[in-house]
């Protein structure tokens, strides 16, 4: 796979420099030269800011405004918590600054499109910076997908990976924008823990969700805790892609092997196919073997830092996603975490010099974020299925801007109140 480089690299900001941006970003942005420079760094903790601006060779400011004010940044990378994503994209935006959001996008489907209209009223690209369908799994996923060798897909099921936001842009990715969503709920008392600083548990909620798309395909998506906390089934769990003729599996090997900080542990994939059974004589009719008679084990390579490739030789030929993204400065359990993210900054980068257009929109950040809207509505409501888009968005909303309002003591559709938040995180 081919991707293109720009003579002229987006000249960046990273707004924020806490754990994910120091942890993931810092160590990636150096091998993205050939799509982005970055020239700022930007967060209020200067200790942070400073340290993160001396190892990118950056500017270091500790107030997004002052960055605005100077205007040195295309573009921005904004790595703060949720909260305020609206809020800095929208002023970012305004000020002809193009931006991309960690996940989740936003908090609210209004703040969702009030940041694609003043993106597009300005003409600058904002978007989501979803990685999880750039994962190797997802990347063969859709390759299997291409390739026709168990047929048409029509059903994913999932257990025990994520689940919401992350699976659900995953979902999107691979069978376009749902028609339909359900789900229930169900919760239990189990003892307190704290999994990290600021996320304390004294239960467990589970969720089941459901959604429909337009061509009849399904997906099935449960969780019980997306980490494998309290002895359950370690991320990344088990999910299967089902065609007509067969099956793409994917599954978490045992706990104990190779558990990261993260919950992650080590994951298999495997193609099974159900071949041709030959002529009916009487009837004149082909039929497949109702048992998979062709297993065959995907190959994931790396370099001992990156994921290189992943493929399956099969009786139809070679299956194979050769990752274009490679890196030495960031390694763990996953070897296709650097490249799923470094996947999604390039993407922006090329989405703002409009060289292509990028693999996930604005319009799908916000069904991202319907879906999980959706999603709660059903389960309030018995599981009763709810239509996508959203008939009725301000009431999906209200629990949530309730909520915002009363954490904050400001609306959260604000710019300027949400701005002024101290969202620093232990």
């Amino acid at each position: 796979m081919e991707v293109p480089k720009l003579d002229d690299p987006v000249k960046v900001a990273l707004i924020g420099t806490g754990n994910r941006a120091s942890t993931i970003y810092q160590p990636l942005l150096p091998t993205l030269k050939d799509w982005v420079e970055v020239v700022a760094c930007v967060d209020p903790v200067q200790e942070h800011c400073d340290r993160a601006a001396a190892a990118l060779g950056a500017r270091a400011y500790y107030d997004v405004c002052e960055l605005v004010k100077d205007g040195i940044a295309e573009a921005a990378l904004v790595v703060t918590p949720v909260p305020s994503h609206y809020a800095y994209s929208v002023y970012l935006s305004s000020h002809g600054i193009h931006n991309m959001c960690e996940t989740t996008w936003c908090s609210l489907i209004a703040q969702a499109r009030e940041m694609i209209r003043v993106a597009r009223e300005q003409g600058v690209v904002v978007r989501v910076a979803e990685n999880f369908f750039r994962f190797a799994c997802d990347r063969f996923a859709l390759t299997v997908k291409d390739s026709g060798f168990i047929g048409r897909i029509g059903r994913i099921f999932s257990y025990a990976d994520h689940t919401g936001y992350h699976n659900n842009s995953r979902w999107v990715r691979f069978f376009g924008h749902p028609v339909w969503a359900q789900a229930i709920g169900h919760s239990m008392e189990t003892p307190s823990f704290r999994s990290m600083p600021h996320r304390f548990h004294s239960g467990e909620h589970f969720t089941a969700h459901y959604f429909g798309f337009a061509d009849g395909e399904m997906v099935a998506d449960q969780l019980a805790n997306g980490k494998g906390w309290l002895g359950r089934h370690p991320r990344p769990g088990y999910t299967e892609w089902q065609g007509e003729r067969g099956t793409l599996l994917y599954r978490a090997q045992d706990p104990g092997v190779g558990a990261s900080k993260g919950g992650f542990t080590i994951a298999k994939m495997q193609l099974r196919r159900c071949s041709d059974a030959g002529i009916d004589p009487e009837h004149g009719v082909e039929t497949i073997r109702s048992i998979a008679d062709e297993i065959v084990d995907v190959i994931d390579e790396d370099d001992g830092y990156s994921w290189t490739r992943s493929y399956a030789d099969t009786s139809l030929g070679r299956i194979e996603y050769e990752n274009p993204f490679r890196t030495n400065e960031y390694s763990n359990l996953r070897k296709d975490y650097g490249a799923s993210a470094m996947s999604h900054i390039a993407d922006f980068a090329l989405a703002v010099r409009g060289v292509q257009q990028s693999e996930f929109d604005d319009e799908d950040a916000l069904m991202s974020l319907a879906m999980n809207m959706a999603c709660d509505l059903s389960a309030q409501n018995e599981g009763q299925r709810i239509a996508l888009p959203l008939a009725d968005e301000a009431a999906a909303d209200a629990p949530q801007h309730q909520s915002l309002t009363k954490q904050y003591g400001i609306d959260p559709m604000d710019v300027e109140g949400m701005m002024s938040v101290n969202y620093a995180q232990p």
